[in-house]
């Protein structure tokens, strides 16, 4: 099977596991947030390990899919895919604040109504800004220990960053191997942002406005992932840096108001919440290729793929 058409398989496949694995919540009209719509994201997140595996086995092909950790000389990637996505998350989270004082909710409404449908009649106390802070820079220090979001991560990784993008770069180059990668990624989450996935609520132009916005952020935060997985020749910085963003992109609504606007923020999904990993993207971009087979042996990556090749062969 040629890379075009490995390519093309990978898509096909993938949009249409999507599409069976989200039909139940057409069928059965689920509630945003509710039980099924939580079981089918998670199951969400394994189908482009799936797609790749399906495709792998048709075309026959037997190359590595960048599993190795690649440890020795890499810390900077780990490092970088750590911390990293908790300090962008709250540092857009803190830019949206300041943008939109009035949204800020420093009695943490939003936490008690939680606790509510819980059964926990708790009363939650005012927040402090210093108290914000201290917590923002905890969420970012444990974000990367949270290990069942890394597992879960990992089915988008394989998928996406482990299997398409080395055939993108074939053809097009890193740059827009890597653009036209977090596009697909964030269009794949069509179905799930109609039923108020990262956009929930009333909002201007929904759903379409939000399958726009969820793409726009999965092509920011997916140059990041990308990056990592070129620099270190491995997926599992990835995995670590993915895992890491889904465990604080819901904190910034715990001190949020009632009434705001998704498409903006606070929270990363939002245009103003992830300016960070926009400015991010936009930096990490100049360091990529822009033709394919210039950067041949300049990183673990080319490396990596050159003893895939021989091994193959």
């Amino acid at each position: 099977m040629s890379r075009r058409n490995k390519i093309l398989a990978f898509i096909g496949v993938e949009y249409v596991l999507v599409a069976v694995c989200t039909l139940p919540l057409f069928l059965l009209d689920a509630e945003p947030m509710g039980p099924l719509m939580l079981l089918v994201s998670v199951v969400f997140m394994f189908l482009p390990a799936l797609s790749a595996l399906i495709v792998r086995r048709l075309s026959g092909d037997r190359s590595g899919l960048f599993l190795r950790p690649n440890i020795r000389g890499t810390r900077k990637q780990y490092l970088m895919a750590a911390f990293l996505p908790g300090a962008l998350t709250m540092a857009g989270a803190a830019l949206y604040f300041l943008l939109f004082p009035g949204d800020l909710d420093l009695t943490m409404g939003y936490m008690s109504e939680l606790l509510a449908l819980s059964g926990q009649e708790v009363e939650v106390p005012a927040a402090t800004l210093p108290q914000l802070i201290g917590a923002g820079l905890l969420l970012t220090l444990i974000a990367p220990l949270v290990v069942v979001n890394h597992i879960a991560a990992f089915g988008e990784e394989l998928g996406w960053r482990g299997c398409l993008l080395p055939l993108l770069i074939e053809g097009l180059g890193e740059r827009r191997a890597v653009l036209l990668d977090g596009v697909l990624w964030g269009i794949a989450h069509a179905p799930l942002v109609c039923f108020g996935l990262n956009y929930t609520g009333e909002y201007p132009g929904a759903p379409f406005t939000g399958i726009l916005m969820m793409t726009v952020f999965a092509t920011v935060s997916g140059i990041f992932m990308s990056y990592l997985t070129l620099r270190s020749g491995s997926i599992w910085p990835a995995c670590i840096a993915h895992g890491a963003v889904n465990a604080v992109r819901e904190a910034p609504l715990l001190i949020c108001a009632a009434g705001y606007d998704a498409l903006l923020g606070p929270k990363p999904s939002g245009l103003i919440g992830m300016a960070g990993f926009i400015i991010m993207g936009v930096l990490l971009m100049f360091r990529l290729e822009k033709r394919p087979g210039k950067s041949e042996g300049k990183n673990r990556w080319s490396a990596y793929c050159i003893t895939e090749q021989q091994g193959e062969d």
